[in-house]
């Protein structure tokens, strides 16, 4: 770097070097400069059509590639949109950088216009929030890469002043100090070995909290060999296998859990493998005996697991499965009635009405017809639940979902990034039809950024996850129905191609099309509400 270098080429080359080679986002008057030095370091600028799809796509970068994704946005109204993604990169554990202008320096005493405290808005929800002052700039960058990126994962945010793009850098200076990162601790692992041999009841809780690529065929091979039942939450797809011998089904949450919830406040050893409490909204947690390995602490203000051993989970789950000798009382017979409880509990007796099919039936339907490597997206509501007792994924990073922060919106914002990072994978976002009116505007970004994923619009015209929980409270369903949607003629609207489905026969003809003719479409399903089954809100 020369002495002549503005912060903004000090930014761009250091993510550049770092592997960024996209950053999404809004831009303001206040940093063009910056998308100006992206470009010349090689980073396209993608134009998003809001600055919380920006966020949701960079955060899916992040999980995708493990390298943290960017995101960018003006002062004022575009740093606030980001605060949606940066939450749920925080709470879902996607490594994200979030950058925002903010007001010049020379303005920042003496105007209130647009001039917002950003970095005291962005530190609660982010791992470190810094104001940079074009002192140290690569060197900041560099550790923000860092934190983003070592465990627990989430987002990094920067202020940059507008006048960061005409002031050369000052690389001498030193930065600011990046916040102590957790350190790894592996002296519980033989308390835990201890308690897993000593168990009869023992149960496994695959989760989030490991690096899923390196670990999952270690943790395959553990509960293959030492034949402990285990369950998998719905972030955590494709880490177990949904195939094994042992394997219960998927919590945390998924439609028709509450018989395997009763399971693990039976077992007498709950093992949580990479298990990370900020995928649950249950309760059984608190009070099972439960013994963790995880990449770093998963205790949360006045809960701390009884035990917990922090580090590599690949290398410490061949530590346990090294010194398994225990036994395990659960039968084959058990488990088989166990996971009919569980299709009885979320399988309807019909496969459709006059009204619309039902979602278990287009899910089951969805997997067979889709390539096992495909890429699938979900969203929030009760569409959720299913997807996460229905959906089988063959490996990591083939089934992404909001959970931790659980916000609307995120599947379609995170098809489109996965669509444009993994080329050759079909992606599909499946969504309910209040999630995907969020998003609608980002078919115009499909279309001109030259992408391909198959939006699945499940059409039911209500919110109905939110007034089954009305219903549970003998409530009156008020604020979650709504007024049916042409999605076709939106979708044709925005030069996307669309088409409508009433029966599993029309989904099966749209898909087999796309899957032939691989280009953007809106496949709007009319489903019947009265079929979601096995579902409880909480």
């Amino acid at each position: 770097m020369t002495e002549s270098q503005t912060g903004t080429d000090a930014i761009a080359q250091t993510l550049s070097a770092a592997g960024v080679r996209h950053v999404f986002g809004h831009p303001g008057g206040e940093v063009v400069e910056l998308i100006e030095s992206l470009h010349t370091h090689g980073i396209e600028f993608v134009l998003t059509g809001h600055e919380s799809t920006a966020a949701f796509m960079a955060g899916t970068v992040g999980r995708l590639t493990g390298v943290p994704g960017v995101c960018l946005a003006t002062l004022g109204p575009g740093a606030c949109n980001l605060v949606l993604g940066v939450g749920n990169a925080l709470l879902d554990r996607d490594p994200l950088l979030a950058i925002s202008a903010r007001t010049a320096s020379s303005r920042i005493r003496i105007s209130n216009k647009q001039n917002l405290p950003l970095n005291d808005v962005f530190a609660p929800i982010s791992k470190w929030s810094v104001a940079l002052d074009g002192s140290a700039t690569s060197q900041t960058v560099r550790d923000a890469l860092v934190v983003a990126s070592t465990p627990p994962r989430g987002p990094v945010y920067l202020s940059v002043p507008s006048d960061l793009a005409t002031t050369p850098d000052r690389p001498d200076e030193s930065g600011p100090l990046r916040p102590k990162l957790p350190a790894a601790d592996e002296t519980a692992c033989d308390r835990i070995a201890n308690a897993l041999n000593a168990a009869r009841k023992p149960i496994g809780v695959i989760g989030i909290a490991m690096h899923a690529e390196e670990a999952a065929s270690a943790v395959r091979r553990f509960f293959e060999e030492t034949g402990i039942p285990y369950v998998i939450t719905c972030q955590a797809k494709g880490t177990g296998d949904p195939a094994g011998r042992r394997f219960l089904g998927h919590v945390l949450p998924a439609a028709g859990e509450f018989p395997i919830s009763r399971w693990i406040q039976e077992s007498d050893c709950v093992l949580g493998v990479g298990f990370d409490p900020v995928e649950s909204s249950r309760s059984w947690h608190f009070d099972v005996p439960l013994y963790v390995i995880a990449d770093s602490p998963i205790g949360f203000d006045q809960f701390q697991p009884p035990v917990e051993c922090t580090g590599d989970v690949a290398v410490l789950i061949e530590r346990l499965r090294n010194s398994h000798h225990g036994g395990v009382d659960w039968t084959d017979a058990a488990i088989a009635e166990l996971r009919q409880q569980v299709d009885d509990a979320i399988r309807p007796h019909v496969a459709s009405t006059a009204n619309g099919v039902s979602p278990f039936h287009l899910v089951s339907q969805l997997r067979q017809l889709l390539p096992a490597e495909t890429i699938v997206t979900g969203d929030v509501g009760a569409h959720k639940f299913v997807l996460s007792q229905v959906w089988t994924a063959p490996r990591p990073g083939t089934f992404l979902m909001s959970n931790g922060l659980s916000s609307m919106g995120y599947g379609p914002a995170s098809a489109i990034a996965a669509a444009l990072i993994r080329p050759n994978q079909p992606v599909v976002s499946i969504t309910g039809d209040g999630a995907f009116s969020m998003m609608v505007q980002e078919l115009e970004t499909v279309r001109r950024i030259g992408v391909a994923p198959l939006f699945v619009v499940l059409c039911d015209r209500s919110l109905s996850i939110i007034k089954q929980a009305q219903q549970s409270r003998s409530l009156q369903p008020r604020g979650v129905d709504f007024l049916p949607v042409d999605w076709v003629r939106v979708a044709e609207g925005f030069g996307v191609r669309g088409r409508s489905a009433a029966t599993l026969e029309e989904v099966q003809t749209h898909v087999e099309t796309w899957l032939a003719r691989r280009e953007p479409m809106v496949l709007a399903v009319e489903l019947d509400e009265s079929l979601y089954a096995g579902l409880r809100y909480e």
